[in-house]
């Protein structure tokens, strides 16, 4: 038996039963040994998020890192990501985890998630602050573009060209 054949059916052992997620997986633990070589590699996996994830140190006294494989077309999530360190992160491995987008070439991208990070706002609070942003920034150029004007007519006591205004002294 080859040591592909072997990884893989030790990960089907653990509980995974979809092979994509195993052939990704395999991949990052190859990935992981052979060319990055990496320290106490460990493939795992969750059956609360059916996850099979890779474990290792980058180098002999790191702490362990998470890195899970995904395929790039997938789309990702916030609720995903913290679905998967609610899951995965641990005292010993921190509030960090990796996502490896793994490409039909098998080309491999890394991209670190740390708990803690303040989520993104809702569009709507986001389109909201964006308007109001916009408002400011119009205000402070109409006052930018008539800057002496104002000055002059505060300094010289200004003048009222509205005829319902009256003058009480």
């Amino acid at each position: 038996m080859d040591i592909e054949t072997k990884i893989k059916e030790d990960m089907k052992k653990l509980g995974c039963c979809s092979d994509m997620k195993i052939a990704l997986a395999y991949h990052l633990y190859i990935h992981l040994v052979d060319e990055k070589l990496m320290y106490d590699t460990e493939y795992c996996y969750n059956k609360d998020i059916d996850t099979v994830y890779v474990v290792a140190r980058p180098n002999k006294d790191d702490k362990i890192n998470i890195y899970v494989p995904t395929p790039a077309q997938k789309d990702v999530s916030i609720e995903m990501i913290n679905k998967l360190q609610e899951n995965l992160c641990t005292v010993e491995t921190g509030p960090t985890i990796n996502l490896a987008f793994i490409e039909g070439d098998f080309t491999t991208v890394f991209y670190t998630f740390t708990k803690g990070i303040v989520n993104r706002s809702a569009p709507e609070k986001i389109a909201q602050q964006r308007a109001k942003t916009e408002r400011r920034n119009f205000i402070n150029n109409e006052l930018r573009k008539s800057k002496n004007e104002i000055l002059n007519d505060a300094f010289n006591g200004g003048s009222v060209e509205d005829d319902d205004c009256q003058f009480v002294g």
